[in-house]
């Protein structure tokens, strides 16, 4: 910028009137008057629009928490209800079961017959239990696990025509008729043992068979059976019927014997043992109402 233009605007500017008139004042300080007002409303804008929304979001916090507090205390309640339901619906299913008992060769897969054959009912409401043993030659109908009859034959080739225990159980629930809970099996020369039977002194030996009941009564306790269910390789009774089973130096024991009067018999040139009928419905009475199911 040369000099002559700078004397010339400053020259302009000294003649310009610049006079801040009476108007003038009162239109600035409305133009300050209007944009203190607007920023004002601006902000109760901003925070009645945050009121709007918090009110809403607290009552609604407000609420889930009464809620909270008031279903809370019900809803563990109708747990415990649950619980405490269920707990007695298995003690009371539980008073009562009964338990088949297959005493096998330890042969396994090459020889599944099982030549042991006991059928236990417990009932633990008066401490009390049942020990049937059944004749391995008892000539039987033999179910499969489908509960179809397959064949009559001797009981101890229930396990052989099939390996399920439920083809033997629907077996001997069929013959006794009663409802059987749970199974075990067991090495068969474990119960010899305990029992002081030599499994070769058994060949051809109808006569010690026949003894099997006899032998139950006098060598085995009920704290003994109850250990053979423990000791069990494979079975399908809980823990928890088992616990029911506690005192059993006051258990009441009965031992029926289902070769008592038991016929022999020859179908076909194959020796059979026909178990007496008077004696299986007798045996049969007494087991369900020991089940409590009559």
């Amino acid at each position: 910028m040369n000099k002559k233009f700078k004397k010339e605007v400053f020259s302009y500017l000294e003649k310009e009137d610049l006079k801040f008139t009476k108007e003038d004042r009162i239109e600035t300080l409305n133009k300050i008057q209007d944009r203190k007002d607007q920023k004002q409303g601006s902000n109760r804008t901003l925070l009645n629009t945050g009121k709007r929304y918090v009110v809403p979001v607290l009552g609604s916090v407000t609420a889930i928490i009464l809620a909270l507090v008031i279903l809370l205390p019900n809803l563990n309640f109708g747990n415990e209800m649950v619980q405490e339901t269920e707990q007695q619906a298995y003690q009371q299913e539980d008073l009562s079961f009964s338990v088949l008992l297959l005493g096998k060769d330890s042969a396994g897969e090459t020889n599944r017959r099982s030549n042991i054959n006991i059928v236990l009912t417990y009932n633990s409401d008066d401490n009390s239990m049942n020990v049937v043993s059944i004749p391995r030659e008892a000539h039987v109908e033999i179910f499969n696990s489908k509960g179809e009859i397959i064949d009559n034959d001797k009981l101890m080739h229930a396990s052989a025509y099939e390996p399920d225990p439920e083809a033997a159980i629907t077996t001997v629930s069929n013959l006794l008729d009663i409802s059987i809970d749970y199974y075990a099996t067991f090495s068969e020369e474990h119960i010899y043992n305990k029992l002081g039977i030599v499994k070769e002194d058994l060949k051809g030996n109808r006569e010690l068979i026949s003894e099997m009941g006899d032998l139950i009564k006098d060598q085995l306790s009920a704290s003994e059976i109850k250990a053979l269910l423990e000791e069990s390789g494979k079975k399908n009774i809980p823990n928890g019927s088992l616990n029911q089973m506690e005192d059993m130096n006051s258990v009441s024991m009965q031992v029926i014997d289902m070769a008592q009067e038991a016929e022999e018999k020859i179908i076909k040139g194959v020796y059979y043992t026909e178990i007496n009928q008077n004696l299986l419905e007798k045996t049969s009475d007494t087991l369900n109402k020991h089940l409590g199911d009559n």
